[in-house]
């Protein structure tokens, strides 16, 4: 009889009259990589905090190992051996690899353990994982994959009977996201326990043995492995496909060219950005988009090579004054990076425009027909004063439209779908189309294949630091194969 790891019957977890774990019932067995798909948020982070913690649930038990920590009579609030791997990495940046996995606080290390110790046993596992890490290494000088490595040797060598790894794919590249994952295959079979959660079904497909769906706070369904097929998902998808007309074409209007532009990370690239169109650069390494930022503002120019900007050549004047010289970014996670919170909703929509228009006159007025064109496609909520009140769609709104509004030229978009549920990632890929039909040219960097192709117009394959291969719209269905 197999081992079971977790078992939760029944959860249920309400709070302030919204229910956000409705009878939870899943169990996960010793040596498995279960996975899990929520198709909305709700509930995803209670779920997590409960596995970790034992908090005060409404109905329900929670058994870890075959033991009854947490039910709804009675909940100890003591933590479990559960070991959480995102985004947000959990380390402490200015610790060495080594004190990050043995040491709890700073400044006991020299009184308890031995460095040289600690330092075998690391070098032992770093070995068996055939990864190369100085264990006296500053964690904060370590890459995203390395950090991965680094908690995933917590987890094991502090004896987690859970291991979750959640929606890692947004910070990996795909060479070391293959890595991390046959590393995973590789401890599953040594009898520890994985929950991998993950947006997207293929990639959660290719390394689970079964995949709960998780809806509204419920588990919906479960898929054994004979049933990890495009099939039986589809039901419980939602297309991404575009219910307006096309946004019009404008071939032969190039606006950004790169003629064999060199830097530290970028090798002789050379790429012609047309107006209104949506290219993707999909960097299987993940190493060339911070240059291609910091060229693009100012901070850093080609070591060889030329950039052509709106048929002239693009100097580290008109870089510095990107912006009003239409160029815009739209940064990963925008609604909390590019939001300001004191301001009303139409004043952050206004943000923007008050740059381009430098000296302002008559201001209400200026917000007032800004008022008058965008209350039919937002709504109400342009009204709003305090943006805290609002949803993520809401949010998300308010980021693209700013941009709408503003209209470069060309928008660099990174990474625009990472953490979103299915129902936001569709609803950000209809304001990246909006974009596209006022004849804004939209260049997406992602690390990730998902989701990209409903949008845009070419796909360019970037690896270490070049473009290798470039595919059209019409050769789509030829791009599964490289990831």
């Amino acid at each position: 009889m197999r081992e079971e790891i977790l078992r939760m019957e029944n959860v249920t977890c309400k709070y302030d009259g919204i229910t956000f774990l409705d009878h939870i019932n899943l169990n996960i067995f010793k040596g498995e990589i279960m996975g899990l798909i929520p198709i909305n948020s709700q509930g995803k982070s209670w779920l997590f905090n409960l596995l970790c913690q034992n908090y005060p649930i409404d109905y329900g038990r929670i058994y870890i190992n075959n033991q009854l920590v947490n039910y709804y009579e009675h909940s100890a609030y003591n933590r479990n051996r559960v070991y959480i791997i995102e985004k947000k990495s959990k380390l402490i940046q200015d610790l060495s690899v080594s004190d990050n996995i043995f040491v709890l606080k700073r400044g006991f290390r020299k009184y308890i353990i031995n460095r040289k110790v600690l330092n075998k046993q690391v070098n032992l596992f770093l070995e068996e994982m055939n990864v190369s890490i100085d264990p006296d290494e500053l964690v904060m000088n370590l890459n995203s994959y390395e950090q991965c490595i680094v908690e995933l040797l917590k987890a094991i060598i502090s004896g987690s009977k859970l291991i979750v790894i959640s929606d890692i794919s947004n910070i990996l590249s795909v060479v070391d996201l293959s890595k991390l994952l046959d590393l995973i295959k590789s401890y599953s079979e040594k009898g520890f326990t994985f929950l991998y959660v993950g947006n997207h079904h293929e990639e959660v497909f290719k390394i689970c043995d079964r995949v709960a769906l998780m809806k509204d706070g419920r588990i919906i369904r479960v898929l054994d492995e004979k049933e990890l097929t495009e099939d039986n998902i589809k039901a419980y998808t939602i297309s991404f496909e575009d219910a307006k007309p096309s946004a019009p074409k404008y071939d032969g209007q190039g606006i950004l060219k790169f003629e064999n532009v060199s830097t530290n990370h970028l090798k002789n690239m050379s790429f012609t950005i047309e107006k209104g169109e949506c290219v993707v650069f999909f960097d299987t390494n993940n190493m060339i988009y911070s240059d291609l930022l910091q060229i693009m503002n100012g901070e850093m120019m080609p070591g060889q090579g030329e950039i052509i900007w709106n048929q002239k050549r693009f100097t580290s004047k008109l870089a510095k004054n990107a912006l009003e010289n239409g160029i815009a970014v739209i940064v990963e996670n925008a609604t909390v990076n590019m939001l300001f919170q004191n301001l009303s909703y139409v004043e952050n929509l206004y943000f923007l425009i008050e740059r381009k228009l430098k000296s302002v006159k008559n201001k209400s007025k200026v917000l007032k027909s800004i008022i008058t064109e965008y209350e039919n496609i937002v709504g109400q909520e342009i009204y709003e004063t305090d943006i805290s009140k609002l949803g993520l769609t809401s949010l998300y709104n308010l980021v693209y439209y700013r941009i709408h509004l503003y209209k470069p030229k060309v928008v660099f978009c990174l990474q625009p779908f990472s953490g979103a549920d299915m129902y936001l990632r569709k609803h950000i890929a209809d304001l990246i189309r909006e974009l596209k039909r006022k004849g804004i040219a939209v260049i997406i960097l992602a690390v990730s294949i998902s989701d990209t192709l409903t949008i845009a117009d070419r796909f360019l394959v970037i690896e270490n630091g070049s473009i290798v291969k470039e595919f059209s719209k019409e050769k789509f269905s030829s791009l599964r194969s490289i990831v």
